[in-house]
């Protein structure tokens, strides 16, 4: 069930981007569109948590993180600060360009998981499609340089 998940994340990130790049075009600032973003999934999940009664368990899951509670920072920090420069990217460019670039942030989560937790991620398989990635971004970069 993981790859259907993911493969319809990246079906909605496409569809994302695509009405990103419209709106950025027409004048809407990355960080409206940034605040918008998170304005309505703080609706939309604020409810369903509500609805399923899982707010109190919040307090708890976020409590049970000990000394990982810095990670959680981390991932909030970082979450915030890569969707609002994705939207300055493209702006600056097209959200093709923009996606096809930042596509290759999977290499980077094999690179942290080393550096950071000591997790090897890698296998011959992810070795080959993390060449082709970088083979894919160097291409998409000298074409729209």
């Amino acid at each position: 069930m993981w790859f259907v998940f993911a493969i319809l994340a990246a079906l909605i990130w496409g569809l994302n981007y695509a009405a990103s790049g419209r709106v950025l075009s027409r004048g809407l600032s990355p960080s409206g569109l940034f605040l918008m973003d998170i304005s309505f999934g703080l609706l939309v999940v604020g409810a369903i948590t509500i609805a399923t009664g899982k707010v109190g368990r919040i307090v708890d899951e976020v409590r049970g993180l000990g000394p990982d509670l810095l990670w959680l920072g981390v991932a909030m920090v970082s979450s915030t600060a890569a969707g609002v420069l994705i939207f300055m990217a493209i702006e600056g460019k097209n959200a093709t360009v923009a996606s096809l670039i930042e596509i290759s942030y999977p290499m980077f989560v094999a690179v942290f998981a080393w550096v950071l937790f000591r997790e090897t991620q890698m296998n011959v398989s992810t070795l080959i499609g993390a060449a082709l990635i970088i083979s894919g971004v160097v291409v998409v970069w000298s074409g729209n340089r």
